[in-house]
């Protein structure tokens, strides 16, 4: 390992702006903030960084000192304490910071720094098209550490361009340090205000045409031989936010070999559109789709990265990286973009590499392969957001993390917990897989395939392994395979075909049946919404019981009907696809799996919005439901605050008429018709007659996979309705100090029913608040 650089000493004088070079020595890390101090780490090792600088936490400290803002900021967060009194005093100390919180020789210094990344005399006079495009990122002193995560909770702008607008996004970063989550979070850790201070990072964008995250050590197992890697198409964002299934890589940390990889389609990219002079969250064309992200050589070069800056830190990385365009001879430069202490895993001993293998042993075909003695954990038994679970159990939260994003809420998770749960089982048994008796939810968790750790729900892989063993044309390691990447060694299958027969006869009825199911549910779902959510205002608390129970029934039919949609009619589709493409050699599955959708239906009528012919409110009225992490009843949609609706359609405004939505799907829907006929010639005669019928009923079905997602999102957000309306009764009678505190209570606790199958020995009373969770599954 090469020598590290020795950072000059902190000078007495205040320090407004350093290179990121004079970022690694820990006599300036106060200065800098955590973000800075691990680029200037990484720089330090010799590693490629984007160029850039940090306005230091002397800079935010003059700025707070000469607006004369400490005492009031202080006054303020007096009233936090809870969630709706941390938004309320978020949102008034970050009025607070105006433009002449910036002091002048702050906002020169910012400047001159600026000119120096390489950018003229339009840094001076704030001309947007000519200045260098730059990303301004929070480095907050209280930054990440192995013990606690503060990723996200901090502001991140990209692609800003022009001094004037780098200065002001300055300023919004220093705002940042008082967001809602902040301010909650920091008082959970008992972190004092006087502690924290915000340096911010301004460093060159890279326009990446790959980017995501990698770690070292293996994040199901916790397994430090291995580096993991998610990747996607365009920048890192659709990464970190979740925006996309990523491609995934495992490499062998000693020996650098990619051992596993798993490519999926990535319909989506975050990418910088000169037209638009926006960053847009745009479609990837259909044919690149489902192309690896990264080749070989590159996977494993990041993972010599990583494992070059853990030897460095001393202790498992997370790190953000990006690759930029190919040169002339197809090479992309690797970027850095952040490196921090991995907060999970870190806080644990270090797991064995690999598990021993355990002894061969038959297991009968109709048993579950997961029954194991309940685990007794005091910490266990009484947090609603962490289940037990066997040392030996594989899980992964991978396909759960669209539906159920982040860290779950209480009375989210409990709404989720017995519906994700039922539903695989039976739409496992609607297809033949599972009997009757297997189908139903275990009332001890410890039997559960679908449980939660530290916040966050994980499937369990023992029950895709099951399912793969029992049906015909797949196996249990291809089932695991799909969502681990890879088969562990001390995993046991057990392959059989007693219930082939079961599957003969069942798969074919549900496959005629599920999609008329899906259309029905979706009209009476979308009825429903609307007149449910028209009068909860007016009813009373048990009337809204009622009705929450009523949303929760809903929304389990719905997410039930959703996973026999998928294993009995998309998944047999896309097979029978792929193998009439192997066959006739032309086609893709992207372009044959059809057109439409619920989903276009959102996207056409944000475009029309954006073009005057709906209004905001039209949109909201119809697609209310959707929103930020609209799978957390916490959160607000839409209907509850359309900025984010604004947002969009202001985006969709700036594009040119050429990216109309609607005119793409009907030109799609001639090269379908084009696409399919092109594959029925390439194949035999003979088997042409089938290739139709199935081309058709992909066609047609495959649109339906949005469907029921629509209907159980409307029946959540009616159970986000209540649960507000409940919440604001329960302050009102006392029994509540803030009506937000709801959301640290489950189901159970409102109706008073312990036996539901959610309330847990140790835990509150039903009907008595929870205290709001501290910050243990935050990291």
């Amino acid at each position: 390992m090469s020598p590290v650089p020795v950072a000059p000493e902190r000078p007495e004088a205040p320090v407004h702006v350093l290179p990121l070079a004079s970022c690694a020595d820990d006599d300036v890390a106060a200065l800098v903030g955590g973000k800075a101090s691990g680029l200037g780490r990484l720089i330090s090792q010799g590693l490629p960084v984007p160029p850039g600088f940090v306005v230091t936490t002397d800079a935010y400290r003059a700025g707070v000192a000469a607006a004369g803002l400490g005492p009031r900021i202080d006054q303020l967060l007096a009233g936090a304490g809870t969630p709706s009194g941390d938004h309320e005093v978020s949102e008034r100390i970050r009025a607070l910071f105006v433009d002449t919180v910036i002091t002048s020789d702050v906002a020169a210094a910012v400047r001159a720094a600026y000119a120096g990344l390489g950018h003229g005399s339009a840094a001076a006079d704030g001309d947007h098209e000519q200045g260098i495009p730059v990303a301004v990122r929070s480095s907050a002193t209280a930054e990440d550490t192995a013990d606690a995560s503060f990723a996200g909770q901090q502001e991140t702008y990209l692609w800003i361009r022009g001094a004037d607008d780098v200065v002001a996004r300055v300023l919004d970063c220093w705002a940042s340090l008082f967001t809602a989550q902040a301010i909650g979070y920091r008082a959970r850790l008992g972190v004092p205000v006087e502690d924290v201070a915000m340096a911010v990072v301004v460093q060159t964008m890279v326009p990446a045409e790959a980017a995501g995250v990698l770690m070292t050590l293996e994040p199901t197992t916790g397994d430090r031989s291995r580096v993991y890697i998610e990747s996607a198409f365009g920048l890192g964002e659709a990464v970190v936010r979740g925006d996309v299934t990523a491609d995934r890589y495992w490499v062998a940390k000693e020996t650098l070999t990619l051992t596993a990889e798993q490519i999926n389609p990535k319909e989506k990219a975050w990418r910088f559109d000169a037209q638009a002079d926006a960053l847009l969250f745009t479609d990837v064309p259909a044919e690149l789709q489902k192309t690896p992200s990264l080749r070989t050589e590159e996977a494993v070069a990041l993972a010599g990265v990583g494992r070059r800056v853990e030897e460095a830190f001393g202790f498992p990385v997370d790190i953000e990286w990006a690759f930029g365009p190919a040169d002339a001879d197809g090479q992309r430069e690797l970027f850095t973009l952040q490196a921090r202490p991995e907060t999970v895993w870190s806080r644990r001993p270090a797991p064995p590499a690999t598990a021993a293998q355990p002894a061969e042993t038959a297991q009968p075909a109709e048993t579950t392969p997961t029954a194991t003695a309940p685990v007794v954990d005091p910490y266990d038994d009484w947090d609603p957001l962490h289940d037990p679970s066997a040392p030996e159990l594989h899980w992964s939260t991978s396909n759960l993390g669209e539906a159920m994003p982040g860290m779950l809420t209480p009375l989210s998770w409990s709404l989720w917990s017995p519906v994700v749960e039922h539903a695989p089982r039976e739409a496992a048994r609607a297809i033949g897989g599972l009997t009757r008796a297997e189908s139903r939810v275990p009332a001890d968790v410890s039997q559960r395939y679908i449980r939660i750790f530290y916040g966050r729900p994980a499937m369990q892989a023992e029950f895709l392994a099951l399912l793969g063993d029992r049906m015909p044309g797949t196996t249990g390691p291809d089932a695991v395979a799909s969502i681990l990447g890879r088969v562990p060694e001390d995993i046991a299958f057990a392959p059989t075909a007693r219930r082939y027969p079961s599957v003969a006869w069942r798969l074919p009825v549900t496959f005629a049946t599920a999609p008329k199911k899906a259309r029905q549910l979706a009209r009476e779902t979308d009825e429903w919404w609307r007149a449910s959510l028209a009068r909860v205002d007016q009813l009373g608390h048990a009337d809204l019981l009622a009705l929450l129970q009523d949303a929760a029934r809903r929304h389990d039919y719905a997410v039930t009907l959703q996973s026999i949609l998928i294993l009995s009619t998309m998944q047999p589709l896309y097979d029978t696809l792929r193998k009439i493409v192997e066959r006739a050699g032309v086609g893709d599955i992207a372009t044959l799996g059809g057109v439409g959708g619920a989903e276009m239906a959102v996207v056409a009528d944000i475009w029309r919005a954006s073009r005057g012919e709906l209004t905001v409110e039209d949109v909201v009225g119809r697609h209310g439901f959707h929103g930020p992490f609209e799978g957390e009843l916490s959160s607000r949609v839409w209907r509850e605050d359309d900025s984010p609706l604004r947002k969009i359609i202001e985006d969709y405004a700036r594009r040119d008429d050429s990216a109309d939505p609607v005119a793409r799907e009907q030109a799609r829907r001639l090269q379908l018709a084009e696409a399919q006929r092109e594959v029925v010639a390439a194949l035999p005669v003979t088997g042409r007659p089938a290739a139709r019928t199935a081309l058709r009923l992909a066609a047609a079905r495959l649109p339906l996979r949005g469907v029921p997602k629509r209907s159980f999102l409307q029946a959540f957000d009616v159970a986000r309705a209540c649960a507000r309306r409940i919440g604001a009764l329960l302050a009102a009678d006392g029994r509540l100090a803030d009506p937000e505190e709801v959301f640290h209570l489950t189901v159970d606790e409102l109706t008073g029913d312990p036996a539901g199958g959610h309330h847990r020995a140790g835990g509150p009373p039903p009907g008595a608040p929870r205290p709001v969770p501290a910050g243990d599954h935050s990291g």
